[in-house]
């Protein structure tokens, strides 16, 4: 690994085809040696083959379910083996990596989009620094830490070489490996002939349509080929990082900003707050005690506007305290006392709107019921407190890395997200307060926006003693037997579960997650102890109209 260091400290610039260095003016271009692969190199990059196609076939274009989580797992276990060492791990790394292996559970536990948005993003990031961290060494500082997503990019760059090197060696010969490649390549077209006869054998189509959920032969060539593509990607950044074949961020010799600049423009802003929080102390704090401040204001009103001002301030400060820290003038690498007594403030009184923003939410949701948004919203607001609490310790703490933090924490939510599921949450709350009659009225609508989470409630208002609710209840009940969980619902002879069963809209393992198997067996269960609900599903969704525009 040091004599691979090398590579950090110099730039190397391809050169199309040529074995001799170019000279054009005063720089010297040469082409980039490629990677002396061993046998370990060999199988990581077979490893990453299959479970890049893999990822293509049963993750990426699946509705990432069950088959997204297979996929990360394989991954992530492909890279930790590969640079894992035999000496001790250390705790961070490790941890990142399971943490990241946990988020994608998420997958199989929630089908909230926004949670598993967030999910690919922090399941990539700490996979991404645990496996730099175990390939590297400790990464130290903030700007450490985020070099790492630098060497990510820096490592694409080396896409040509690693075909290269994969494919021959350096003297031209060409390696097993390559040759295995290239088989596997070659029989994908014949494999476009053979398997479209192959299924016309019902028990071998019926195994290739659970597999695949009936997906055409080209859609699954088209996936084989783009995880290919993948694979080029994902095998480039392993070997770059074994080879350092990497960029780090340079050092910079910036002496830094006169400290009194950076004092009297944080004063300023200071004193702007102090006014701010004075003039608005009765608005922004009555939501402790659980009352509305005075004046024709509402309760969404209140909430959405705490929530706007205190993401504004938040983002504003947080450049604001990160810029002063980084362009202040350091005195044997410490920032002067007046910097971070600003800073703290500053930090401080965001730290007091995020609190007051959480209370507002607080006081929305125990008036008008629980959303999706509203839960998140104050998971949100959550993750800023933490990120804030970890820059006021790094004002006074250099060992603070408020970059790891952020990720770990912004991790730790999104799995908590995950694994209590905010779409059932939110359904099993609205329900239990409609029963309770805390609340006196209930959204169908939103009941059943709340996708598959919502369907088993869905079914319990269907069934309502509130006749408006439940007709409501029935309205949307039928939607989603005609139109949203199951296809061809014309061809159905008999509207029974076992007929159900055969026109179930996803199928196969990839597609799996725990709402959605839920929200089938409430379907079925329910047209079984109702099975004259059928004639109410026809009629609401006239086969004949559906026939005509559809």
């Amino acid at each position: 690994m040091q004599e691979n260091n090398n590579f950090l400290q110099q730039e190397i610039t391809p050169q199309p085809q040529n074995e001799t260095p170019q000279q054009f003016g005063e720089q010297v271009y040469a082409p980039r040696p490629p990677f002396e692969l061993t046998k370990h190199d060999g199988i990581f990059a077979l490893c990453a083959l299959a479970s890049s196609i893999f990822t293509s076939l049963f993750g990426i274009f699946n509705g990432f379910a069950l088959g997204y989580l297979i996929s990360s797992v394989l991954l992530i276990a492909v890279f930790s083996l590969y640079f894992i060492k035999s000496q001790k791990l250390r705790a961070f790394p490790l941890s990142c990596i399971i943490l990241s292996l946990a988020i994608s559970v998420i997958f199989v536990t929630t089908t909230n989009t926004s949670v598993k948005f967030f999910g690919l993003l922090t399941n990539f990031s700490l996979a991404i620094i645990g496996i730099d961290n175990l390939a590297f060494g400790k990464t130290v500082g903030n700007r450490d830490t985020l070099g790492v997503f630098y060497r990510v990019a820096s490592a694409m760059g080396n896409i040509g070489v690693t075909l290269k090197s994969v494919f021959s060696n350096s003297n031209g010969n060409k390696k097993p490996i390559g040759k295995i490649m290239f088989g596997l390549l070659c029989a994908l077209p014949i494999l476009t002939i053979i398997i479209p006869l192959l299924l016309s054998d019902d028990a071998f189509s019926g195994m290739m349509s659970s597999i695949f959920n009936n997906s055409n032969v080209f859609s699954i060539i088209f996936k084989v080929v783009f995880g290919a593509a993948l694979s080029m990607l994902v095998v480039s950044y392993g070997l770059s990082l074994k080879f350092g074949r990497v960029s780090k961020i340079k050092e910079w010799d910036f002496a830094g900003i006169d400290n009194t600049y950076i004092i009297s423009f944080l004063s300023a802003i200071s004193l702007c707050y102090l006014l701010y929080l004075f003039s608005q102390l009765a608005y922004f704090f009555s939501a402790f005690k659980g009352f509305l401040p005075n004046g024709d204001i509402t309760y969404s009103e209140y909430a959405r506007k705490g929530f706007f001002e205190m993401c504004v301030i938040a983002v504003i400060n947080l450049t604001l305290v990160f810029l002063s820290m980084l362009f202040s003038k350091k005195n044997d690498g410490k920032v002067c006392k007046g910097i971070k007594i600003m800073a703290t403030f500053i930090t401080v009184f965001t730290l007091i709107i995020i609190a007051t923003s959480i209370s507002k939410m607080v006081l929305y949701i125990n008036e008008y019921g629980m959303t999706v948004l509203r839960l998140t919203t104050s998971a949100f607001m959550i993750f800023l407190g933490v990120a804030f609490l970890a820059v006021i310790l790094r004002i006074y703490l250099n060992g603070i890395n408020v970059v790891k933090t952020v990720a770990v924490t912004a991790g730790i939510i999104v799995l908590l997200l995950g694994i209590a599921n905010v779409n059932g949450i939110c359904a099993k709350y609205n329900y239990d307060a409609y029963k309770s009659q805390k609340m006196q009225t209930i959204d169908v609508e939103a009941m059943y926006k709340l996708g598959d989470d919502g369907i088993p409630y869905l079914i319990k208002l269907a069934c309502s003693k509130d006749r408006t609710v439940a007709l409501k209840a029935q309205e949307y009940l039928a939607k989603a037997y005609m139109k949203e969980y199951f296809i061809d619902m014309d061809d159905i002879d008999e509207f029974d579960a076992d007929s159900l069963k055969e026109h179930q809209k996803y199928t196969g393992f990839s597609y799996y997650n725990l709402p959605q198997s839920r929200a089938y067996n409430a379907l079925y269960k329910f047209i079984e102890n109702n099975p004259q609900f059928d004639d109410y599903c026809i009629e609401k969704y006239n086969r004949s109209f559906l026939d005509k525009f559809w």
